[in-house]
């Protein structure tokens, strides 16, 4: 038996912190039921990206489908620059002697990513 002042592992107060918020919140949602813990989110299913300079401020963005997508939002340098259900996009605001980088993401008819690009980067020369 531990003496009442000796301080308690930190592991033991992990869990029972974790313990004590899943059961506070299956009491404030009425109890009972099953309680899922995820890890994070499911895995996202790669895509193939494409990237190829079609004029002097234009570049095209080819990606592959996905059966489950319903839209794709085309992002570049982070931001989304548009949102489509096809797998082509060609971005007309590019600049010489710049470099932009491009990644599509799929979402289901539920709003989920479920598809997604690893970015890709490309440089327009005069």
């Amino acid at each position: 038996m531990q003496h009442p002042h000796t301080p308690l592992p930190r592991r033991w107060l992990a869990r029972g912190a974790l313990a004590l918020l899943i059961t506070a919140g299956l009491v404030g949602c009425g109890g009972g039921g099953e309680v899922y813990v995820s890890g994070g989110p499911p895995p996202v299913d790669p895509l193939n990206l494409a990237l190829t300079r079609v004029g002097p401020q234009s570049i095209q963005v080819d990606w592959s489908d996905h059966p489950g997508v319903a839209n794709f939002d085309v992002l570049r340098d982070g931001y989304r620059l548009a949102t489509v259900n096809a797998i082509s996009l060609i971005d007309n605001s590019v600049y010489v002697n710049q470099t932009y980088c491009y990644q599509v993401m799929g979402y289901d008819p539920r709003g989920n990513l479920i598809a997604a690009t690893n970015a890709g980067c490309i440089t327009v020369v005069p």
